[in-house]
């Protein structure tokens, strides 16, 4: 059916229909689309909108122009964080050559003065010594402490005798120290006392007399002359030693020395006149300050400032010393004694009765006295 102009009324109402949603949507997202962005993006893939819109940020990015007249933006270069690393691993490289230097150096000039030392020990003593069956940082070891004393050109008498128990298992160290009178059977020679066996069969016989007497196999030896025992001393800055009393007593050479009570610093030579006094008392109070004297050299030598002299404090020690220990033995001892703990370190003297016999004087040791201190010095 046909309207008055003709037209059918099915396009009219085509002309006249209202868009539809999806239509106009297209077109006003087009529309947006040819227009400058004045709107922030989304920050985050959550959808969530920058809270501050008119932060300096938010106008960079607005800015149209921006870009246009700085260009493209440069990406910020990330910190080099290696070349931090690589100075902290240069730093200790100076120090630890400094260190291997040192250590070369100090090894070196102990070893030789150890070596020169080992020359002093003849195949005789090396012989007399029994074999410890394993080094010594696996199985204890005894080493014979010897201090000569020589007079003129007389052979020497051992002054001091000591013997050292190192145990690596119960990381203990004991010392045993043997009165220089005491009455015993020297073999090959009769009765007589301890010391006299090396004065008439040198380092070999004293070994043997000794081995025999305690029952406690010897092996290794050191002889220590008392005439670099001053120079050890001083070569760490003198010794501080408690004495127990006032003492004035004479001594060799025809001289009197004094020793107040208390503390007080002692050079080489006066140390070595008060761990040899031997008028004032009786021997027994002489091992007693010669113990004394070496705890007081152990302590300062353990003192950081001589740490880094040890080498060369080691050096002046071995010029009056022989011994069939090698250097690398020698510094394992050190360490099993610096890891000794105070509690684990243990001092005896082989107690006794002074006597005369016949004009001299002699101390006589009980059989049962004896037996219970070396159990004691070899349990520990």
């Amino acid at each position: 059916m046909n309207g008055p102009s003709g037209e059918k009324p099915y396009k009219r109402y085509r002309a006249s229909r209202v868009k539809r949603p999806h239509v106009e949507r297209a077109l006003n997202e087009a529309a947006a689309a040819s227009r400058p962005r004045t709107e922030t993006p989304k920050a985050a893939k959550d959808g969530s909108r920058s809270k501050d819109k008119g932060s300096p940020i938010a106008k960079v990015r607005h800015d149209p122009g921006a870009g246009a007249a700085a260009g493209p933006a440069a990406k910020p270069r990330a910190p080099r964080r290696f070349l931090r690393w690589r100075y902290l691993v240069l730093l200790p490289v100076p120090f630890l050559i400094a260190i291997g230097v040192w250590g070369y150096l100090g090894y070196t000039t102990f070893d030789q003065a150890v070596h020169k030392s080992n020359l002093r020990i003849d195949k005789a003593t090396r012989a007399a010594l029994v074999d410890a069956g394993g080094s010594v940082l696996n199985s204890p070891t005894t080493i014979l402490i010897l201090g000569s004393d020589q007079r003129g050109r007389e052979p020497a008498r051992s002054d001091t005798i000591m013997l050292m128990r190192f145990d690596p298992k119960t990381h203990t160290v004991s010392q045993l120290s043997i009165p220089r009178d005491t009455l015993i059977d020297v073999p090959g020679r009769g009765q007589m006392k301890i010391n006299e066996a090396y004065y008439w069969g040198g380092a070999p016989l004293a070994i043997k007399t000794i081995g025999s007497f305690t029952g406690v196999p010897v092996n290794h030896i050191m002889i220590v002359n008392f005439r670099g025992f001053p120079d050890l001393i001083d070569s760490v800055g003198g010794v501080v030693v408690d004495v127990p009393s006032d003492i004035s007593s004479w001594y060799s050479g025809n001289i009197t020395v004094h020793f107040k009570k208390g503390p007080q610093l002692m050079d080489g030579k006066r140390a070595l006149i008060y761990s040899r006094l031997r008028k004032v008392d009786s021997d027994f109070f002489r091992m007693g300050r010669q113990q004394q004297v070496v705890q007081a050299l152990e302590k300062k030598i353990a003192r950081p400032g001589n740490l880094l002299r040890l080498p060369w404090i080691g050096k002046a020690f071995m010029k009056g010393v022989g011994t069939d220990l090698t250097t690398n033995q020698i510094i394992e001892l050190a360490y099993l004694e610096w890891r000794a703990k105070a509690s684990q370190q243990f001092k005896w003297v082989l107690q006794g009765t002074p006597q005369m016999i016949g004009g001299g004087s002699y101390v006589i040791v009980d059989p049962a006295v004896k037996a219970r201190t070396v159990h004691q010095f070899l349990s520990k």
